[in-house]
């Protein structure tokens, strides 16, 4: 499998991010659905068929789906859906309801994700110089278009032209808690896709999992954590752990506890030296993107000063993105962690939660 390198991953980060903060309101609109298979009474394609599992008939259709620019209208339950998001939430929130996209973003690739699909993605597309391939979606046939947490201010209308829209972007500079906020998103997918209690057993599933897992690390409760991220001389040294970073998001429900530090540093904050004394907690897990010249950083005096690093409480993940696997503490494993830490879905939460729990357990208890 192919895995998003550390700068494209970077890279996609910051489009998503800036495409989240471009916003032109736009007044509401009512587009005709493109007609599905189901909605005309013709067979679909028994492969096409089985992306979708039935609906669970709490739904009423037509259902009409509000967004920000504009609102579309679903006619019954869409077996054909396009997963437009370039992050590719929208394909993690859709895999974690046991739907299988018809068409994705080629990003959308993560080894929790291929785990989760029942079958192969049928289509991908290629995030060129338009986040939104407008031409190679409508050629898909979609029934269903979901852009969650984007903003499709400047291709609403062509999307809605081919089929619906479900779109969860909500406000301007609104991009840190609606791409984070995963269970909004879920519910709203559950309600569109007439699979209510699938939604539901996904967020009581995730719940129990973290319940379970501070049960079984207890010496992670109470104790403050720093997320770090670091790209090279280029793009430098980031904090990924502030208050509405989503691998806070993680961490919290891990046990740890608000770190007092995280608040003095917006989202993905680049940490000039004078900063660096501030990203000290119990423990700083610092993710190496930078093809192994992380010691550029952890060599420093002002780094090597910080009572974490005196204490060796320094958890050090070695992404090797383009070999699709990170090292930590010598244990090579397949994915991309840094990755995974940046979405904080259903899916990649977990999984994150998981590769990360042997380490961090040995590294606060040192």
């Amino acid at each position: 499998m192919t895995l998003t390198s550390p700068t494209r991953a970077r890279s996609l980060s910051a489009l998503t991010l800036a495409g989240m903060l471009i916003f032109t309101g736009c007044g509401a609109t009512t587009a005709v659905p493109a007609e599905s298979a189901a909605a005309t009474g013709e067979s679909a394609v028994p492969e096409q068929a089985s992306l979708v599992p039935a609906g669970e008939g709490k739904t009423t259709y037509p259902l009409a789906l509000e967004s920000t620019w504009g609102t579309t209208e679903l006619a019954v339950q869409p077996q054909r859906i396009a997963a437009v998001t370039p992050s590719s939430d929208d394909a993690e929130i859709l895999a974690a309801l046991g739907v299988t996209p018809i068409i994705a973003s080629e990003w959308a690739t993560d080894v929790f994700l291929e785990e989760a699909l029942t079958q192969p993605i049928p289509e991908r597309f290629t995030t060129g110089d338009s986040q939104f391939p407008v031409e190679q979606i409508a050629k898909a046939n979609p029934d269903l278009i979901i852009t969650l947490g984007a903003d499709v201010s400047e291709v609403y209308d062509k999307l809605s032209s081919i089929a619906p829209v479900l779109s969860t972007a909500t406000d301007r500079g609104g991009e840190a808690s609606v791409a984070s906020d995963w269970e909004h998103n879920i519910r709203s997918l559950g309600e569109a896709l007439d699979l209510q209690d699938k939604a539901q057993e996904v967020l009581d599933d995730e719940r129990t999992f973290f319940e379970q897992f501070r049960a079984e690390h207890p010496e992670l409760a109470g104790k403050t954590a720093a997320y770090l991220v670091y790209y090279g001389a280029e793009s430098g040294l980031q904090y990924h752990s502030s208050p509405d970073g989503p691998a806070t998001t993680v961490f919290s429900r891990m046990g740890f506890a608000e770190n007092p530090n995280a608040a003095k540093f917006e989202y993905r904050q680049a940490v000039s030296p004078e900063l660096l004394s501030l990203v000290d907690a119990d423990v700083i897990v610092f993710s190496d993107n930078s093809d192994g010249n992380y010691a550029e950083i952890t060599e420093l005096p002002l780094f090597k000063n910080l009572e974490a690093a005196k204490d060796n409480h320094v958890m050090l993940i070695d992404n090797r993105a383009a070999e699709g696997e990170f090292i930590i503490d010598g244990v090579t494993s397949v994915g991309n962690l840094p990755w995974a830490l940046a979405r904080s879905g259903p899916l990649s939460s977990v999984w994150a939660a998981k590769q990360m729990a042997p380490a961090l357990s040995a590294t606060v208890q040192r």
